[in-house]
């Protein structure tokens, strides 16, 4: 297989900046991977917030641990995340995914003509 397709698919199916690391360009792998791994956490840490009062609920006994016990509470209580927030957390993943498929893809390509990047 040549080293793009490796390369890129490791980024898209593996995680972002993988694919970097077999073309030995480790910077480029630390800035991708930090970047997604820093957004991915922000992202998860936003939903855990929102949904702490459920999971104390849960956890006291106060709601039933099945779907129509969540589902009922939920509609007493909503749970309202910050669709801005969301929002720009879905997009800078997104963003730094794709952005470390392409680049991966390109680093490949290089390598495989036998040039340095």
């Amino acid at each position: 297989m040549k080293t793009s397709t490796k390369a890129a698919l490791l980024s898209a199916l593996v995680y972002p900046g993988i694919g970097q690391l077999i073309c030995h360009a480790y910077r480029r792998a630390t800035l991708f991977i930090l970047s997604f791994s820093v957004t991915a956490y922000l992202y998860i840490e936003e939903v855990i917030r929102q949904y702490q009062p459920l999971i104390n609920k849960v956890k006291s006994g106060d709601v039933a641990l099945n779907s129509q016990a969540l589902i009922a509470e939920m509609a007493r209580n909503p749970i309202i995340v910050d669709p801005i927030l969301v929002s720009t957390l879905t997009y800078m993943l997104l963003t730094c995914w794709v952005l470390a498929i392409v680049d991966a893809y390109s680093m490949g390509i290089k390598k495989d003509a036998g040039t340095s990047f």
